[in-house]
């Protein structure tokens, strides 16, 4: 998730304070409602052996004082009212209505399942990006983008390793190092139109692929600035696709 919410930033989405308060408040009574269970356990046993010494002396004999005690502890503790804390923002109905949603199926069958990248498909390797396929595109699509970008950001900016726009809306996926016909590539943050995934020599890297469905046609032209279409599509797309790899050198 962590993923989603460093490419997507959706509105609407306010402080956790409620539910830091709430949570909180909850290991409190669990905490409690333990600690009355094991005295109540304490309690019982030590009533039963109150109970058989008194067998053994008068019949009238009352309660023993460690299961009076035992009592007196289990009625301590009684239920603990959650804090109430500010109420979560609601979004409002413009933004809903503007809101991005991940509801389009990206995947790809170069990359494992534990999400780790094959070198292959990095500086270390070919170099080409791994093919995908996306399923759940809408209606009314007119262009798909596609982005990779590191989830860390360098120097406080997004960095982009690949960038590909003008990718007709009717296909289901592409395959890896081939181009789509009309699709353009723009200049990634090494300064080069194309791909290009390379981690720093003994650190390991997240990327996001990030697809976008436009309802209308952005049209870029080849080497086009990533961190400016990234800015028109979420301001359009109102449909997206992630997939989260991992690369270590």
């Amino acid at each position: 998730m962590l993923a989603a919410v460093a490419v997507l930033a959706l509105p609407g989405c306010g402080g956790g304070g409620s539910e830091e308060t709430t949570s909180a408040a909850a290991t409190q009574v669990q905490g409690q409602q333990d600690k009355a269970s094991s005295q109540a356990a304490g309690g019982q046993g030590s009533a039963a052996k109150g109970s058989e010494s008194q067998r053994q002396g008068a019949d009238g004999a009352g309660e023993s004082p460690t299961a009076q005690n035992s009592a007196k502890n289990t009625k301590q503790a009684k239920p603990v009212t959650l804090p109430k804390g500010e109420p979560e923002p609601q979004a409002t109905p413009a933004e809903e209505a503007s809101a991005t949603v991940v509801d389009i199926a990206l995947q790809s069958p170069d990359v494992a399942q534990s999400g780790a990248l094959p070198a292959k498909f990095t500086c270390d390797g070919k170099g080409s990006w791994p093919t995908l396929r996306w399923q759940g595109v809408p209606a009314g699509t007119s262009e798909l983008v596609i982005l990779a970008m590191n989830v860390q950001p360098v120097q406080g900016k997004l960095f982009f390793g690949w960038a590909l726009a003008g990718i007709d809306p009717s296909l289901e996926g592409i395959g890896s190092g081939t181009l789509p016909k009309g699709a353009v590539q723009g200049k990634n943050s090494y300064g080069k139109a194309g791909y290009e995934i390379c981690p720093p020599p003994g650190q390991a890297e997240t990327y996001i692929f990030a697809l976008y469905a436009l309802p209308k046609a952005l049209s870029p032209s080849q080497g086009f600035d990533p961190a400016a279409l990234r800015s028109q599509a979420q301001a359009i797309s109102r449909n997206a696709g992630l997939l989260a790899v991992s690369y270590g050198r």
